[in-house]
């Protein structure tokens, strides 16, 4: 995530509040959860939002001796946040760069969530994160990926208006299929009267993209789903849920 200015600087003091409900993270547990993996590692780990709730989960089902969750952010603004949270330190953090800085692990479990990997601006850079992080899995760990589907036909502008609690919010986004780039701004109204502008730039890559960038490092993709509840992924999906297997 090498933007000049970090996603984590523009919307930490407001993610949790916007985006802390997105989902069930019952499910999200259950699927990480599946082959009882004893140490975790969650690139762009934000405020915590998934990395405490599966330490909490590690620890309930196995000696927390035995339970290991690390997360890594370039957000100071963000990992202090998750800080607050973690008043019994369940997760280690490390501040630094997702693609050259992750911690040596081994990992039975390397997530990358909520479209975390499109923050980084280019191919190449996201090509690298993923080869890293196959470097860090155990023989037979496993990398999810968690990122939307945009339709190749879909406008190369847009605008939207909605509400989330007391935030009156107007996103603009502007997207050019050829190169993936996601450049938009979010303008949040707030009650008390302020106004703020929340520029954001992602780098969109389709899931045969990211296939093709796994299969590079002896990454094999084992299921794919719609949502983390499981639900079937086809060709009109919005999103999609990715598990790839190490098979180096």
């Amino acid at each position: 995530m090498s933007n000049p200015v970090t996603y984590g600087a523009v919307f930490a003091d407001v993610y949790d509040e916007w985006y802390g409900a997105s989902d069930d993270v019952n499910a999200v547990i259950d699927l990480l959860c599946e082959e009882s993996p004893r140490s975790v590692l969650e690139l762009g780990v934000g405020t915590g939002r998934i990395a405490l709730a599966l330490a909490r989960a590690l620890a309930d089902r196995m000696a927390p001796r035995h339970a290991r969750v690390e997360g890594i952010d370039e957000s100071p603004e963000m990992l202090a946040i998750l800080h607050a949270k973690d008043t019994t330190h369940r997760v280690r953090t490390h501040l630094g760069d997702m693609v050259r800085e992750q911690p040596a692990g081994p990992f039975d479990l390397v997530v990358c969530s909520y479209n975390t990997l499109f923050n980084l601006t280019d191919a190449q850079l996201q090509a690298e994160c993923i080869a890293n992080a196959a470097t860090r899995l155990t023989p037979s760990g496993r990398l999810v990926i968690d990122a939307c589907v945009i339709d190749p036909t879909a406008p190369a502008s847009g605008r939207e208006q909605h509400r989330r609690g007391p935030w009156a919010l107007t996103t603009s986004t502007r997207f050019n299929p050829g190169t993936g780039a996601i450049h938009g701004v979010t303008v949040s109204t707030h009650d008390d009267g302020r106004i703020v502008e929340r520029p954001f730039h992602l780098s969109y890559r389709a899931p045969n993209e990211l296939d093709a960038m796994c299969s590079r490092v002896g990454l094999h993709l084992i299921a794919r789903h719609s949502s983390w509840q499981k639900a079937p992924f086809d060709d009109s999906c919005a999103r999609h849920v990715s598990v790839y297997r190490n098979v180096r």
